[in-house]
């Protein structure tokens, strides 16, 4: 059986989340000067970058004994752990499971936060989001609470004995794949959601495929998502699962990132002025909202309500 280079492996670690840090850095840069002022979901995206630092630390700090358990359970090594290694070996694998989750959810908070600043106005919109969100905390709660019971029982959760027995790997695998189903479907339903408005916005054919395409982004999550699970179910290659589990939550806060860039690729020929006077139920006023997101290039018109009122959202750039 082969294996991936633990040098290779911590390069590649440090490389992806140095870029996601850079996307990050540049996300604030971005909405600062566009804007003098950062929203909650830009505040949760940091929460998700500095979780996602302190997992790939974590990871790191675990590399050689994550080799060294894996060497001898594929039969590569005859370096058996220690009792205590292998406490050590299972504590890590169950608080990176978790911290996965955090970041990845931090993420879809994130996006939902920012799709409701954009399209809040739409009582229909905020309907669906509001059914989006209950579905993602849910999802989220299983998760991370199932992480605990990995090993079948929660009691069983650190007894090596239990863990490594066939019926604890065979829920393992369930358990994993479960997972991947609620990740993938949360982030479908996510996704959904600005995809369904475009069809009320008054522009142009070419600018609702752009727009769809920045939405769509993290369908590479989701390829992510379901890799990792074929890998970590199927096995192969010796630390080809930890790749993947390194590989997806930085990915994620990468694409959490890269809607703000569409900023500077924006049409700047014409002049737009600011959404300042729109609340969330469609009444006039000034204040702070979804006006700092704005959509397209041109004039962009959400028609969605019961009351067919029309709702203007000026727009020069999309930041996200």
């Amino acid at each position: 059986m082969s294996s991936l280079p633990k040098d290779g492996l911590v390069a590649l670690t440090w490389s992806f989340t140095g870029v996601a840090v850079a996307l990050t850095a540049g996300r604030y840069t971005i909405r600062w000067r566009g804007f003098h002022k950062f929203q909650i979901d830009d505040i949760i995206h940091g929460l998700a970058c500095l979780v996602l630092i302190g997992y790939c630390i974590t990871y790191n700090i675990a590399f050689p004994l994550n080799y060294k358990v894996e060497f001898f359970v594929a039969g590569l090594s005859n370096e058996v752990p220690t009792p205590a290694e292998m406490d050590s070996y299972f504590h890590f694998i169950i608080a990176v499971s978790a911290t996965f989750w955090i970041i990845n959810y931090l993420v879809k908070f994130s996006f939902l936060t920012f799709y409701r600043l954009i399209f809040g106005v739409s009582k229909k919109f905020m309907i669906a989001w509001w059914c989006v969100f209950g579905f993602t905390v849910v999802t989220f709660f299983i998760n991370f609470i199932s992480v605990f019971w990995a090993c079948g029982k929660a009691e069983d959760l650190y007894v090596i004995a239990k863990c490594t027995s066939p019926s604890a790997l065979k829920v393992t695998a369930r358990v994993v794949t479960m997972w991947c189903v609620l990740n993938v479907i949360s982030d479908l339903t996510i996704m959904a959601l600005p995809l369904w408005m475009l069809k009320g916005l008054q522009m142009k054919t070419g600018q609702k495929i752009g727009l769809a395409v920045i939405f769509l982004i993290a369908t590479i999550d989701v390829v992510f998502d379901i890799l990792r699970t074929i890998y970590t179910v199927d096995g192969g290659a010796i630390a080809l699962d930890t790749l993947w589990d390194i590989l997806e939550p930085t990915i994620t806060v990468m694409i959490s990132a890269l809607p703000s860039y569409r900023t500077l690729f924006g049409d700047r020929r014409k002049k737009s002025t600011s959404y300042k006077t729109l609340d969330h139920s469609g009444n006039t006023r000034r204040g702070d909202g979804f006006q700092d997101y704005e959509l397209s290039t041109s004039h962009v018109s959400i028609i969605g309500d019961a009351s067919k009122s029309n709702v203007t959202v000026d727009t020069k750039r999309l930041v996200g």
